[in-house]
């Protein structure tokens, strides 16, 4: 079983919008979070479907073009404290019971956009073991790109249809993951609508919900 990590496991978007509003605070701006929040999203997707770099570079710039085009006065300071803020992101509370309880089963796999000493950080933070964890550093490339994907699937060895991939990012994850041939679990928390063409084999509003209906699967 293989999870999406920043926004399945752990909170990503409070983990964000936090160290955003300390970061406006302190500059005493009143600019609108959620915007700036989505305006640097959607500069890092593009960052990641460019040429590699590290994902401190990628935060970073993605955080100075956002700050750029909301027209908030950006330092390196700025970059430094966001990047800080990654290891005390929340994991969400059903994390850990809901891996505890899988792991008994499932071999556990971590795919994310993320260098290694990131996901290290975020693993302890987790306090669950995980069988193989594939980064963008080890793929040389982020999803939506499959080659994570077949990392994974190399150093799990197995066939495709045996993974079953979780993750709460279809447009990160979906695409690339049934390319592979893995089976998908959508964690839809906000109970969007996907959108056409990233239809996932099953969905479900938590991982707790998930594991619920995992026995009976």
């Amino acid at each position: 079983m293989t999870f999406d990590c920043y926004g399945t496991l752990v909170d990503w978007e409070s983990g964000i919008k936090t160290a955003l509003m300390d970061i406006l605070e302190e500059k005493r701006s009143r600019v609108n979070v959620d915007e700036l929040y989505k305006a640097r999203e959607e500069m890092e997707f593009d960052l990641i479907q460019s040429e590699y770099r590290s994902y401190k570079e990628i935060l970073t710039l993605s955080l100075k073009e956002a700050f750029n085009e909301c027209k908030v006065p950006y330092s390196n300071g700025d970059g430094e404290k966001f990047l800080e803020s990654i290891p005390r992101w929340p994991v969400f509370e059903e994390t850990k019971p809901t891996l505890e309880k899988l792991g008994k089963t499932y071999r556990l796999c971590i795919i994310s956009n993320v260098d290694n000493d990131i996901i290290g950080r975020t693993r302890d933070r987790i306090g669950v073991r995980f069988d193989v964890i594939v980064t963008a550093e080890d793929a040389r490339s982020y999803k939506p790109s499959i080659r994570p994907f077949q990392i994974a699937l190399q150093r799990l060895a197995c066939r495709p249809s045996e993974v079953l991939h979780v993750s709460s990012g279809l447009r990160y994850d979906m695409p690339p993951a049934r390319e592979v041939g893995f089976r998908t679990i959508w964690i839809n928390r906000k109970r969007a609508k996907a959108p056409s063409g990233q239809r996932p084999d099953f969905e479900f509003d938590s991982l707790a919900q998930f594991a619920e209906a995992e026995e009976r699967m």
